[in-house]
C-alpha cells in the first residue's frame, strides 16, 4: 500500500488510498463479501523498532519469538475516497493477554487501520490479491483496476507467488510489467479529479483526530 497526496494552498488530494474515517456501507458490503458477519475494528498502529516496513507476516511472527501471542489474519481496509476501497491481506499480532495490536511498520506515518479479522484464512507464504470495488460509475476506476491485476499476476506468476524480495524477470516479462506502469500512471492521473479536497480544517487523513492543517498539510 502505497500513500501520497497533492498539497495545494487550502487543501490536498490524496492520491492513493488511506485509513477509511468511518465504516460505510460500501466498506461493509466488502466485508461481508470478505467474511460474512464478520466485523471490521480500528486498530492504532504501533510499530516495532528495527522491523522492515509492510513485511506484517514476517514482523508478526518474531514478535511472536520474542514475546509469546498468535497471529491473527485478515484484511486491511483501505479508501480512495469517492472512488474505491480496497482490502489487502494483513497479518497483526494478538498479545497473550488478547490484544490485538498491528505492529508492522507503514512507510508514511499512519496511526490506525481498519481491519477485518479472517478466521478462514492463514498465511502460507503464497501472496493474495488484494480485493476492490468500485465507488465511482467512472471507467477509468474499472481499468485502474485491470491494470493492479495485471501486474499482481505478472509478479506472482508461477513459482514467483511464493518469492519474496527482489523479482527477476525476463527481458519480455520486463517490457510486459513497463507497460503496466504506463498504463498504471496514465490512469491514475485521470483518478485525481474524481478525489475530493481534504480543507485545512478537515480531519488529517493518518487517522490523528487533529485537523490536516496540524498535522499533514506539510
Amino acid at each position: 500500500m502505497r500513500i501520497g497526496y497533492y498539497n495545494f494552498d487550502d487543501a490536498m488530494k490524496l492520491s492513493h488510498p488511506v485509513t477509511p474515517r468511518s465504516i460505510t456501507t460500501p466498506i461493509k458490503s466488502l466485508c461481508n463479501d470478505l467474511v460474512p458477519n464478520a466485523q471490521p475494528i480500528f486498530l492504532s498502529v504501533t510499530p516495532v523498532s528495527n522491523a522492515k516496513i509492510s513485511d506484517c507476516f514476517v514482523v508478526v511472527k518474531q514478535q511472536i519469538a520474542k514475546h509469546g501471542g498468535t497471529a491473527c489474519y485478515g484484511w486491511q481496509i483501505w479508501e480512495l475516497p469517492s472512488v474505491f476501497i480496497e482490502a489487502e491481506f494483513h497479518a497483526v499480532w494478538r498479545s497473550p493477554d488478547d490484544q490485538l495490536e498491528d505492529i508492522t511498520p507503514k512507510n508514511v506515518p499512519i496511526q490506525r487501520i481498519l481491519f477485518l479479522p479472517d478466521p478462514n484464512r492463514i498465511y502460507e507464504g503464497c501472496q493474495i490479491a488484494n480485493e476492490r470495488r468500485s465507488l465511482s460509475q467512472n471507467p477509468v476506476v474499472i481499468g485502474y483496476f485491470k491494470v493492479w491485476d495485471a501486474e499482481f499476476e505478472l509478479m506472482n506468476r508461477g513459482s514467483r507467488a511464493y518469492q519474496h524480495g527482489d523479482i527477476v524477470l525476463n527481458l519480455d516479462e520486463r517490457r510486459e510489467y513497463d507497460e503496466i506502469q504506463r498504463q498504471k500512471a496514465v490512469l491514475q492521473s485521470k483518478l485525481l479529479p474524481l478525489v475530493p479536497e481534504i480543507g485545512r480544517n478537515d480531519p488529517c487523513w493518518c487517522g490523528s483526530g487533529k485537523k490536516l492543517k496540524k498535522c499533514h498539510s506539510k
